[in-house]
């Protein structure tokens, strides 16, 4: 399991073995999934007022845990399992064709990979109706209690979670404007799936083309927030500086959370393509295929096309509603924002006049910690409102080529319209907490900071 799998072009639903191409364990596509009928993804609150339901899932996944701890290299232990989301994450750069992050691979690779990881659940179980729940953290802001309760298969990681609710900001829920707001998730609101150009990867919601002639990559507007932002949080960083599993690009697939983080992510990609004309996908986007390790040792192969349809998949969401009831969570009607000392105060200029305004920070500098900011905007030289306009969460890092995230885009219009229009405003980068008593953070380095106006 230390090789990294190559996608290459195989036949849809066949697997492949020792580099031969052959019918059998995962012919057609979707055998992992049940035979009649689909499973049912579940919101995880719901899931543990089942405890019957609840205690399969556990059953299963401990059964790999403990294969994992007697060999490590079962192909049906967890630790085979997770190793698979390291290889395309942690073992190589951007510019490697293997790399998923940074690019539209992002969300079909993982809708595969928890596609694959149900069919193996249900191999292994013989329960055919099993699914992984998700974590709904628009409506739960911390990790939900089934995930933390003690002796829990769902509990066994590493985690350093701070003791915080997660921030409206993390989860991409922007208060400070009414459309956004609207939305529950900010990212909901992009127009595209695939990014043209360098400086469409940040609004778009599946990212750039991989591959494409310049080799440009970085991160989806999904990706970047509430993905990343979800990973430090859950993760977390313990005052002698160990990080949880979700940081570490290695580990985080070992962390039960990651399914139910993941689910949610693509429970809000399914939302998202509710609408007719965005179902649309491209040639080079539908030829794609991705392998898997199966628990025979072999490699399966689930086709990107086939990623544009959960049921052939074998499985359905109970609800895509963003917000659990519509009910936004308790204390959150408004962004109380309580200031640390920022990492970075900067004053920029507002044109007069402007219909759209964003705020573009550049020159961004990986850190040695992992790092999650609120950029917080006020009028310059008073101590009134003060207006949470996004975040940005950064992971350890661990090369330069896999840190793709140079440029920092907010939309800073409605806020700027909140302010009452002034000729300048403040910008503090403000840490949030990723471990319990944390008080101190690496620095927040860039080289420029300026907001970019539309004409009205």
């Amino acid at each position: 399991m230390g090789r990294v799998l190559r996608r290459r072009s195989v036949l849809s639903g066949m697997v492949v073995t020792g580099g031969a191409v052959t019918a059998g364990l995962a012919a057609p596509l979707h055998s992992g999934a049940p035979d009649s009928g689909l499973a049912v993804r579940e919101d995880i609150t719901r899931l543990a007022n089942a405890p019957r339901r609840l205690a399969r899932l556990e059953e299963v996944i401990g059964e790999m845990q403990r294969r994992s701890r007697a060999d490590p290299d079962d192909p049906k232990g967890w630790r085979v399992h997770a190793l698979t989301h390291a290889q395309v994450c942690s073992s190589v750069s951007n510019s490697d064709p293997a790399q998923v992050h940074g690019c539209w691979w992002f969300l079909p690779w993982h809708r595969a990979f928890l596609a694959v990881t149900e069919w193996k659940l249900r191999a292994l179980s013989g329960d055919n109706t099993l699914a992984l729940p998700y974590w709904n953290w628009s409506s739960d802001r911390r990790i939900p209690a089934a995930f933390t309760r003690p002796g829990s298969p769902l509990a066994q990681a590493n985690r350093h979670t701070p003791d915080r609710d997660l921030r409206p900001t993390e989860v991409d829920q922007l208060l400070h404007d009414d459309a956004l707001a609207s939305l529950g998730v900010a990212a909901l609101g992009a127009l595209s799936f695939v990014a043209r150009t360098p400086a469409e990867i940040p609004t778009s919601f599946g990212g750039i083309a991989k591959s494409n002639p310049a080799g440009w990559h970085g991160r989806s507007r999904m990706e970047t927030i509430p993905h990343n932002a979800i990973h430090n949080y859950v993760g977390g960083e313990a005052v002698d500086g160990a990080l949880g599993d979700m940081i570490e690009l290695a580990t985080a697939a070992s962390d039960p959370v990651f399914y139910a983080h993941h689910g949610n992510l693509d429970r809000l990609w399914e939302a998202w393509r509710q609408d007719p004309a965005r179902k649309a996908t491209e040639p080079a986007f539908a030829q794609e295929r991705f392998l898997f390790p199966w628990i025979d040792g072999s490699v399966i192969a689930v086709a990107a096309k086939d990623t544009l349809d959960t049921q052939r998949l074998g499985y359905v969401y109970d609800s895509l509603a963003v917000l659990r009831d519509g009910v936004v969570p308790e204390g959150y009607a408004e962004a109380s924002i309580v200031m640390r000392p920022p990492l970075v105060v900067a004053t920029v200029r507002l044109s007069p006049g402007a219909s759209r305004r964003t705020l573009r920070i550049t020159g961004v500098v990986p850190t040695d910690r992992p790092l999650t900011v609120e950029i917080v905007l006020a009028r310059t030289g008073e101590n009134g409102l003060r207006i949470s306009v996004g975040a940005h969460a950064i992971g350890r890092k661990h090369s330069e080529p896999t840190f793709p995230d140079t440029e920092l885009r907010f939309d800073i219009t409605a806020a700027v319209n909140r302010l009452g229009s002034p000729a300048a405003a403040t910008v503090s980068v403000v840490p949030l907490a990723l471990g319990p008593g944390q008080r101190s953070w690496p620095p927040f380095e860039y080289a420029t900071m300026e907001v970019l106006s539309s004409p009205a």
